[in-house]
């Protein structure tokens, strides 16, 4: 797997979730994302409390949810090629 490939993959990951935990929120049902006293959309989408209660309504809502759904994007992507660079640096090692 390249680079990119990994970009591209942690990048999807991070959209997906960040979709998930906004979809969640939009019905109404993101408490399903708790376990025991902790909440799973703080874990998988940390940049999730940059979040307004006009999150969906108003400009400086949208905007500000449009950055936190970047942000996550971007972070999974590094994790993707951190960890691709991780495993590639432990398999070379190991030879």
């Amino acid at each position: 797997m390249t680079t990119r490939q990994s970009a591209v993959v942690g990048g999807t990951l991070g959209l997906l979730l960040s979709g998930l935990a906004l979809m969640l929120l939009w019905f109404g049902v993101a408490g399903v994302l708790m376990v025991g006293r902790n909440n799973l959309m703080y874990f998988l989408w940390p940049s999730s409390l940059m979040l307004t209660v006009t999150w969906g309504r108003t400009l400086n809502g949208v905007m500000t949810t449009i950055a936190a759904v970047a942000l996550n994007v971007l972070m999974y992507g590094t994790i993707g090629i951190l960890l691709q660079k991780g495993i590639r640096f432990s398999l070379w090692k190991s030879d």
